[in-house]
């Protein structure tokens, strides 16, 4: 019985160390002949809003500095509602002045008294992720960094995005959303304020008389890159949402809980996925639609094989209409 017993313990003490140890782990999921480290996975594509991939995609996780993105959002709303703009200069307090020098937080020093245009800031809290940086650029345009906090909130309810953001610069573990919640966020932003990516696609800023390199290292080593942004916490994991455009069409990635130097190998291969499987998904859609039509089409007839289907008429024609056109061929 006592052999039992200590038996049964060790399984039981063994389960929980298991558990302890692989509970941030993230699980290997297939791409194709590839994987990927990400708990969590998306490809979208940009003009369509159609998923190409996904893994665990609406599973609710921390977003770590990704959330940053949504505090530019916010600030580049109140840019455009005429509450500030890009040249207003905006003094360093005290306290913000006592953040930018926390390591940890991949700040950038802000001396108390120093002026910064809100362009800077947005510049070192996208590019160079810095945190003390994104709460002066949000204080300067909402006051507070909890009205901050509340107009992101309120952006994620506009957007109709399951989420939640405790802070504005990402470290709060409570913060919340999903890989499909970000790649919604960051095709709202870039249609809404496209001049987001003059920002996301710099390599590298100069602020405060110091050179920073982007913490994207996808713009260096990754063709067509031009965003979007990085983020880490222990609670999140390696995350990193990226777009690219390739032959016209714009891709949009997350990956949440990659492991450890992983997350840009996981968005490379979630790009090419995309980037080969893009065109099949949109004609897949497009067909589905003109033969819930028109369920007398034919799908990959002699006339139009679904593989040389041209998606691009898409633009061009009405789904009505393209029903008519395949049904009389």
């Amino acid at each position: 019985m006592r052999k039992a017993i200590i038996f049964f313990a060790f399984i039981v003490i063994s389960s929980l160390l298991l558990g302890i140890f692989t509970s941030n782990t993230a699980l290997a999921a297939q791409v194709a002949d590839e994987t990927i480290t990400s708990a969590a996975a998306i490809v979208m594509d940009f003009d369509t809003g159609l998923v190409i991939f996904e893994y665990n995609a609406h599973e609710q996780r921390v977003p770590a500095s990704m959330t940053k993105m949504v505090t530019a959002y916010v600030v580049l709303d109140a840019i455009e509602a005429g509450i500030v703009n890009f040249d207003t200069l905006v003094p360093t307090n005290e306290e913000n002045a006592a953040f930018s020098v926390q390591r940890g937080f991949s700040n950038i020093a802000m001396p108390v008294g120093s002026e910064f245009t809100i362009r800077e800031l947005m510049e070192a809290a996208v590019v160079r992720s810095a945190s003390a940086a994104t709460v002066q650029m949000g204080e300067a345009a909402f006051g507070t960094d909890e009205e901050t906090i509340a107009a992101m909130n309120q952006k994620l309810a506009e957007l109709g995005i399951e989420g939640y953001f405790a802070d504005s610069w990402g470290l709060s573990p409570d913060n919340s959303l999903s890989a499909h919640g970000m790649a919604e966020i960051t095709k709202s932003l870039i249609n809404s304020h496209p001049i987001i990516l003059e920002i996301t696609a710099m390599e590298y800023i100069e602020f405060n008389g110091e050179e920073y390199r982007n913490t994207n290292f996808m713009l260096r080593y990754y063709e067509n890159v031009d965003g979007f942004k990085t983020g880490f916490t222990t609670p999140a994991g390696w995350c990193f949402a990226g777009t690219a455009v390739y032959n016209g069409r714009r891709l949009i990635t997350v990956t949440m809980g990659s492991e450890q130097g992983e997350r840009f190998a996981d968005t490379r291969i979630l790009l090419d996925y995309g980037i080969k499987n893009v065109g099949a998904v949109i004609a897949e859609h497009i067909m589905g639609e003109i033969s819930a039509i028109n369920p007398n089409v034919r799908l990959g007839s002699p006339l139009m094989p679904i593989s040389h289907f041209n998606v691009e008429l898409a633009e061009h024609f009405t789904i009505r209409e393209l029903a008519i056109i395949l049904n009389e061929n």
